[in-house]
């Protein structure tokens, strides 16, 4: 199993509904990609990963609306084995510091030194 992607989506069912954003996990399994959301233990897979996620989109509404016809919807959160966050978690995090080195050399590169030598440090919140 090779790891291709960890996302954060939301599904939108028509014009009816739409999740609060869902942890998507993309691997590689031989010929196939596999989809999972890690938040309801719904998996999917297809020839690439648009078919992938388009069939777990699908999956994910059939999951919804069984929960919603039997009265499930307290229990509808229901993560997945520890091993697939840790995949998600690592891909998540190696993505995200690639975007914060682009970002600082970017930045650090329009602002002189001496001003930032100047310059008084504060903290605030994202």
């Amino acid at each position: 199993m090779k790891t291709l992607r960890a996302d954060r989506i939301k599904i939108r069912i028509g014009n009816v509904w739409e999740s609060p954003e869902l942890h998507i996990l993309l691997t590689q399994e031989d010929d196939i990609v596999v989809a999972r959301c890690l938040d309801f233990t719904v998996s999917s897979h297809g020839k690439d990963v648009q078919d992938a996620l388009k069939s777990l989109a699908t999956s994910i509404k059939e999951y919804i609306l069984t929960a919603v016809e039997n009265d499930a919807i307290n229990t509808i959160f229901d993560p997945a084995h520890g091993k697939y966050w840790r995949m998600y978690n690592e891909l998540e995090a190696r993505h995200s510091s690639g975007k914060l080195k682009r970002s600082l050399k970017k930045s650090l590169k329009s602002v002189p030194y001496e001003n930032i030598q100047q310059s008084t440090a504060e903290i605030s919140y994202a």
